[in-house]
Order: structure tokens, then sequence, then C-alpha cells
């Protein structure tokens, strides 16, 4: 059936939503939709909000509740049929008893292959799927998650917090909060939709992080503590650290070399931490080595909150994959003052990190940036 103007419009729409999720769900794919009755208009309408969350699909069937029975659902991406780390969205759209499917793109994920349409088809659900430039428009939103299906990594993202003059601490080992509150919370929402959080030794030495989720109402549904990650090629980490001391609550995998000292290995071990050797050239690890294995473990969206030579390392390597920064209303500027990003291999400002589709909002008093790295 070819899809009416009414159709496209409210594609349109779905599509509209389904950027609202961009910088939080991949790896995965932002993906919208809306549920239409002829009797009642929109019932319904959702977009996928977080890695890890529910997909635009139930956010939708439960704004709409029994007002699903008999709707058009038209989706941007058309709805899953394989389990992942929810059930599929076409089995969520039988059970409301949906009336129509329309959808923009087909699911690129060759573990789908079509499985979703075929399921709600086979049920009996008239299934339509938009051509030409509603398609393209539908497959424009896939670019990334294509990307991310072609390697066997994690999607990673660097985040820090600086002040105005590009600093992230006053001096070096003498951490510090520099982002507000609302930043904050921000911060530990990300936590909650990562598999892990990772840190270089030197944060762990200045800043003696928790790298916990810390929501004050909790855990989002389905959601446990991410991993604590530590890339430290001399295994330096403190084992009276809060990190150690907290790993029979949250684990804490530790990145070291060849070289690292084996009664620190043993004396750490000895506490929980799961340590992963890698080769190390002095304290530059082989992160390439360090993400596939992470990934191997399970790991799809990997947090990295510093300090500045691990996020220099990350875009030498050239692993990042999104920056999320928040400027602070402060200036630093001491002679000592250490920069957010060092040891970065650019040596001009050709060879700059360039970031695609840049986002700038407001939280609190701080400005958040958030930008995917791009190809030139």
């Amino acid at each position: 059936m070819s899809l009416t103007d009414h159709d496209a419009e409210r594609l349109r729409r779905a599509i509209a939503l389904a950027r609202k999720g961009r910088f939080h769900v991949e790896p995965n794919p932002p993906v919208g939709c809306v549920l239409e009755r002829e009797d009642a208009g929109i019932v319904g309408e959702s977009w996928h909000a977080a890695y890890g969350g529910a997909h635009a699909e139930i956010g939708a069937l439960r704004m709409a509740g029994r007002a699903a029975r008999g709707a058009t659902a038209y989706v941007s991406l058309a709805p899953c049929g394989v389990y992942g780390k929810t059930p599929p969205c076409a089995d969520a759209l039988l059970e409301a008893r949906v009336g129509r499917v329309v959808y923009a793109a087909g699911d690129p994920n060759p573990l789908e292959q079509g499985a979703g349409i075929d399921r709600l088809r086979a049920a009996g659900v008239q299934v339509d799927g938009a051509t030409g430039q509603l398609a393209a428009e539908g497959d424009a939103l896939l670019d990334r998650f294509q990307s991310a299906l072609a390697r066997e990594r994690p999607w990673i993202v660097l985040k820090w917090a600086m002040s105005v003059d590009g600093r992230i601490a006053a001096k070096r080992g003498h951490g510090g909060a520099i982002s507000g509150v609302r930043a904050n919370a921000l911060v530990h929402d990300w936590r909650a939709h990562a598999d892990a959080v990772a840190v270089g030794i030197e944060t762990v030495i200045a800043d003696d992080p928790q790298l916990t989720c810390r929501l004050a109402d909790g855990l989002p549904e389905g959601r446990e503590q991410p991993l604590r990650v530590v890339f430290d090629a001399y295994l330096r980490t403190p084992v009276q650290s809060r990190l150690v001391r907290g790993v029979d609550d949250v684990g804490v995998l530790i990145f070291t070399g060849p070289q690292a000292d084996p009664f620190r290995r043993q004396a750490l071990e000895d506490r929980g931490c799961v340590i992963y050797e890698v080769a190390a050239e002095g304290d530059r690890l082989d992160l390439a080595a360090a993400v596939g294995m992470l990934h191997d473990d399970g790991v799809r969206r990997l947090l990295v909150e510093g300090g500045a030579r691990i996020h220099g390392s990350f875009v030498r390597d050239g692993l990042a994959d999104q920056v999320s920064t928040f400027v602070a209303p402060t200036v630093l500027g001491g002679a000592e003052s250490v920069s957010a990003v060092v040891d970065s291999g650019v040596e001009s400002a050709d060879e700059a990190l360039h970031l695609d589709d840049v986002m700038w909002r407001k939280v609190g008093d701080d400005l958040l940036m958030q930008g995917y790295v791009g190809t030139t």
C-alpha cells in the first residue's frame, strides 16, 4: 500500500522525535514512535531516550494505554523482533493489538533481518514501509548505528568539565568539582545508562572517585551499576582507594601493562579487582586491545571521565566516538593549571579532532557541548 500525505506527516513527526535521542542512545539507533487512532488523533508518542532504556514503541504504548488498540503505529525504524537489552517491540505492538504499522527505515542489524516485520505480518497486522525521500530521512538517522555495528568495540564517550579557559584542575594532582549541581546530576544519569565508566590512574590518585551512579531516585528500572574501569600501566591504584574498598558492591576492572609489579597485582586481585594485561609502551597502554576486551565482556557503551592524559590517548588512537563537555562559568588560569586534553598527538589545527552535529544547551549555570567525532 502506498503511503498517504498524512502517513508521511506522521512519519516525519516520528523522525523528529527520534532525533531527541541523539548523544544518549548510541550504539543503539535513535527511534521515534507516534500512535494515532482515526477517532481520537494521536494517543501516544515517545522516543528512545537513553541507552538501555525503554524503546520508542514501549513509551508510546504506555502513554496510549488501552487507546493503542486498533491504532496505527508510525515508527522511524522498523520494530525490532529480536531480544536485546529489552524484549522485542514487535511483541509489544502485537500485545497492544495495534491495527497497522508504518515505518520509515528498515533495520540494518544483521541479527534482525526483518524479524519484527515478519512477526507482525504473520499475526495479521498491516505493515507498510516508506520509500524514496521518507526512507532516506529514516536511514539518515542510522549512520552511527551502522558504523558501530561494523566494529567490535564499545561506543566511547569522552566526558569532562572545564573552566572557560579550558582547564580541568588548578594544578596536577588537585581535583575538585568544576561544574554545578545540575551538571553533576546529569553525569550520574549518564553513568546509569553506560555499561562501564573509565578513568586513568592519575584521576584515581588525584580524586579518589567512586565512579558509581548516585541518582536521588536510585538506578532506573532494569539498570545496574556500571563496571568501573581503570587504565593503570604500573598498577599504582591504591588498595585503600574508594574504588577498591567498594569492589564487593560494584566491580573494578584494571588494565595494566606487562611491567606492572606482580606483588601489587596480587594485592589488588586479593581485594577482588579483575586485572587484564595488555601491551604497553612505558605508561601508554594498548587502548585498542583494552576496549576490544571490554566489548568481549559485553560492554557496548563506555563513558570515559578523565583525566586529561587518558582523553588525549583516546583521541590519539582514534577511539573516541563522542565528546560531552561542560563549560563552567569559572576561570582557573594558574601557571600550573591542567588542560582538558593533553598528549593527543595533534601538531597543528589541520590535525585537530573534528566534531559533527554539535549541540549546545544550558545545564544550570554550565554550558553543555556534545558532538560526534567526525572523519575529517
